[in-house]
């Protein structure tokens, strides 16, 4: 049963995997998936006890006494994730994460946050200036708001941002289970230009510092580069920018799709801002863009009736969990006075995102601005697509008028 109806390479499944998820959850909600050769999971009790489950983690190499030797792109593209907090597990985890408490403090956030107000009303200045009071709302606004804040909190140069959101989206290519040749030489050159970028960033830095967050990272660099390497200091830069770019641009382009089909709801938040907060953790519940992350056992686990050896790698389905009726009410319907709201969009345990403060502050924003300055935003297109991808899953586009 299992095989008919997890076919996550099917135009059906790309295009909506909730019922399939549904099916699954009701089935077979633990089974091993040969294609990924891996276990597949997508209950909310499962991914929730797993995700804080301390024998599991995302790599596993500093267990093994011969870890495998990478050869050609993955050797390439493993550049870009040594040291980098998604990748890495205690003791190295402990320390790095250490230094982002240091560095990307809650004042700094704050701080960030003052900045997008400004930024939400200027995108949106724009698109009233269109004489078409059409756009895309992806393109025309979502984008731009994450690699801003991002850019800023790094302090890149204005003049170079244009190549942010490309190395992005080329970089998170590689996580694809599907991908193909020309998406892993893709990532792997965006991921080799991003390092370039920013080992040539770090002197200029070092010889003009900012109060920016990469120049903090520079200087505990300069000063107790045990603490952190120049390798763990670009790496982790280039997890910020993709993190945080990736999780606010597809929440607002999932959600606004989802808040703009239901227009009582949208008209509801308009007339009661205080909706907002609830609104933005539904937007990222209904429509996850990260659908799954994989783990990999680090000692043998017994675990209802299956027994996993270390290596062995499990899919844990954030998406899926998120629509479980176990845990919600009415998990199909989007409910933007949804209160609790236990979602796990944000992953849990040890790799719980770090960025989330912050990306909580730009999308409350985002949706508070859009409310006030575009009462009559509505869909121009009924029915939308989707990117066939099954880690990330977002909109080719949201096209809007207003």
């Amino acid at each position: 049963m299992s095989s008919q109806v997890f076919q996550p390479t099917s135009p059906a499944f790309l295009k909506n995997p909730y019922p399939f998820y549904k099916k699954l959850r009701e089935t077979a909600p633990i089974f091993f998936y040969e294609g990924w050769q891996g276990w597949v999971l997508t209950s909310y009790e499962d991914v929730n006890f797993l995700l804080r489950d301390k024998r599991l983690g995302r790599v596993m190499h500093h267990l093994l006494e011969n870890p495998p030797v990478l050869s050609g792109l993955e050797a390439e593209f493993d550049k870009s994730r040594l040291g980098s907090l998604l990748e890495i597990e205690p003791p190295d985890h402990t320390r790095i994460k250490d230094v982002f408490h240091q560095t990307f403090t809650p004042k700094r956030v704050r701080e960030l946050g003052e900045k997008v107000d400004g930024l939400c009303h200027r995108l949106v200045d724009a698109l009233l200036e269109k004489p078409s009071r059409e756009a895309d709302l992806i393109e025309d606004f979502a984008q731009t708001i994450p690699v801003t804040v991002i850019a800023d909190l790094l302090g890149v140069p204005e003049s170079d941002r244009k190549y942010l959101v490309p190395w992005s989206k080329g970089i998170i290519g590689w996580f694809e289970p599907e991908r193909s040749h020309e998406m892993e030489l893709e990532a792997v050159r965006c991921a080799n230009e991003f390092i370039a970028y920013l080992a040539d960033l770090i002197p200029k830095k070092r010889k003009i510092p900012g109060q920016d967050l990469m120049s903090a990272m520079i200087q505990i660099h300069d000063q107790e580069p045990e603490r952190l390497s120049e390798q763990e200091l670009i790496n982790n830069c280039i997890l910020l920018l993709n993190a945080g770019h990736e999780a606010v641009v597809n929440v607002i382009g999932n959600g606004m799709y989802a808040l703009l089909r239901d227009p009582a709801q949208w008209e509801a938040l308009k007339q009661d801002e205080s909706l907002i907060p609830t609104a933005i953790e539904e937007m990222m519940r209904i429509d996850t863009p990260l659908q799954f992350f994989e783990r990999f056992v680090l000692e043998p686990i017994s675990y209802k009736g299956f027994d996993w050896s270390q290596g062995t790698k499990l899919c844990l389905y954030y998406a899926s969990a998120n629509h479980d009726p176990a845990m919600f009410k009415d998990p199909e319907t989007f409910d933007i006075r949804r209160n609790p709201n236990p979602h796990i969009a944000f992953g849990l345990g040890l790799h719980y995102c770090i960025g989330a403060p912050l990306a909580r502050v730009e999308l409350q924003t985002a949706l508070k601005v859009l409310a006030q300055r575009l009462p009559t935003l509505e869909l121009s297109q009924a029915n939308l697509s989707y990117h066939p991808k099954n880690v990330f899953r977002y909109l080719t586009a949201l096209p809007v008028r207003y």
